[in-house]
């Protein structure tokens, strides 16, 4: 007897979301033919896999086996195939790109079109999540490589690191806020109003705390999280023009609203605003030839992309002493 990988995803899929017509969506296949693919399965097996309610689907003790069993035989079906790829090199392989938000927005989409440029035929797919998302992903073997901010990853026993140039940060708001135009501010005055952005790592939170009205701590994992957290900076800095919170965020990724004036960077400068990400992969996995030449374009982007920041430090910057001028520095 054998089980084909089709079904197995199929079971799989049923799992997940106990409900054939959604499974089915899922799988992009109709109902029918899943009922009838879940049916014959069973029939061949000799058991029932799932118990059919009004509520739903459910696994028997059979369907639980199968289950589990599934996910390991699913997952060294998709390492298989790497590896095929991995021999065949960049032309026909394939590359998953995890993307922390200020990569994603910054390099990632730049480096991947000069990465097909040159390599028409390679698949690539890129996931924007949250940096401990994006960690745990790249345990999981679920992403070839992650470009996130490296001070959420704790697992150094089974990852291996490589820093990008660090991106000094600006805190930004817009043109009518009451910071705006300030001088000298302290971390005090920011913590009077609600921050936008992603979750900041314990080092940062330490420094923040108490955040006042800016956000608060996670009490489980020690993050910061902003009064309003979001993964989306596209969605930060929407928010930060309708209202009063602030906004950290890389001068690079505000361009337009620097030059309109929509936003403006307020005088406070400490040199803990700073992105530290850089590229995150596992210790036990060789890097493709399609993800050793997308870090040699990042690399590339990325130094432009601390060129430009240190101009518009330059020209945006309300006081002297821009932390552009260091933005290129590595630790």
């Amino acid at each position: 007897m054998t089980i084909d990988i089709r079904l197995l995803r199929q079971v799989l899929a049923l799992s997940k979301h106990r409900n054939f017509a959604r499974a089915a969506e899922a799988l992009h296949i109709s109902q029918p033919a899943l009922s009838r693919s879940i049916a014959g399965l069973e029939q061949s097996l000799g058991v029932q896999l799932f118990d059919r309610t009004s509520a739903g689907v459910e696994p028997t003790i059979f369907g639980q086996t199968v289950i589990g069993r599934g996910h390991d035989i699913l997952k060294k079906e998709k390492e298989l195939r790497r590896e095929i790829f991995l021999i065949q090199g960049i032309e026909v392989g394939e590359l998953f790109i995890g993307a922390g938000p200020f990569p994603f927005e910054i390099s990632i989409s730049h480096a991947v079109a000069k990465l097909i440029t040159r390599n028409t035929k390679l698949q690539v797919r890129i996931d924007m999540d949250s940096a401990p998302a994006i960690v745990n992903r790249v345990l999981s073997g679920d992403i070839d490589i992650g470009v996130a901010d490296i001070r959420h990853c704790e697992d150094f026993a089974r990852l291996t690191f490589e820093l990008l140039p660090e991106h000094a940060v600006a805190c930004c708001c817009r043109r009518e806020h009451p910071l705006a135009g300030r001088r000298a501010l302290s971390l005090d005055d920011l913590l009077q109003f609600p921050i936008v952005g992603t979750i900041m790592p314990p080092a940062l939170a330490a420094l923040l705390s108490p955040g006042g009205a800016a956000g608060r701590i996670d009490e489980d994992t020690k993050n910061f999280r902003p009064a309003i957290t979001v993964d989306s900076l596209a969605a930060a800095r929407s928010i930060a023009l309708g209202c009063d919170a602030l906004l950290p965020i890389t001068p690079g990724c505000i361009a337009p609203e620097l030059e309109s004036g929509d936003l403006v960077i307020l005088d406070f400068s400490t040199p803990w605003m700073r992105n530290q990400y850089g590229f995150i992969s596992r210790k036990d996995r060789t890097h493709s030839p399609a993800a050793i030449e997308f870090m040699a374009r990042m690399r590339e982007v990325e130094a432009e992309a601390i060129e430009l920041e240190n101009r518009l430090f330059a020209i945006y910057s309300s006081y002297s002493d821009s932390p552009g001028g260091h933005a290129g520095s590595t630790s």
